[in-house]
């Protein structure tokens, strides 16, 4: 199933809607303003947490952690080092892994050696836009979570080299 996934531009705090085929919204995401450890939440549309993720000080590479809206860990978020953008996700004893083109307009996650969902951000759209496309519908909430996250890490890796060449 295709899930549509947009930025809210003009906000103080990262905040997504994420719509589903027919272009009814079905989740919101919404990040803690200044926060050190990057807190995002993915909640239903009336409000109530689904999922919440932060980010673990001190690491060389970005690594989130996911939890339920018990605060029970679901996954764990690890960028890879690699010229494409590469993450490996862990949910329990599964392993996913993340791959992204060169410029990051396109993603696709696979669990053993299997397609799962494939990401497409939009070029020409004001604020990041991407398409999901959900093959295993069980993951469902995750999986659009993760793609949030792989956005964040994105947006923060091109903020540090912006910050160190000029």
């Amino acid at each position: 199933m295709k899930y549509y996934v947009k930025q809210k531009v003009f906000s103080f705090k990262d905040k997504f809607t994420i719509k589903d085929y027919s272009q009814n919204d079905v989740y919101q995401v919404e990040g803690k303003f200044m926060s050190l450890t990057n807190k995002l939440q993915l909640l239903n549309m009336d409000g109530s947490q689904a999922l919440n993720a932060k980010k673990q000080l001190f690491k060389l590479f970005p690594v989130y952690h996911v939890y339920s809206n018990h605060d029970e860990e679901l996954a764990v978020i690890k960028k890879r080092f690699a010229f494409k953008p590469r993450f490996d996700v862990y949910v329990g004893e599964e392993e996913y892994q993340v791959e992204g083109t060169l410029f990051a307009h396109s993603f696709v996650i696979r669990k053993d050696d299997m397609d799962v969902a494939s990401i497409e951000k939009k070029v020409f759209s004001f604020g990041d836009s991407y398409e999901i496309d959900i093959l295993d519908e069980t993951r469902k909430e995750l999986l659009l979570f993760i793609v949030i996250i792989i956005d964040q890490v994105i947006h923060e890796s091109q903020k540090k080299s912006k910050f160190n060449i000029g």
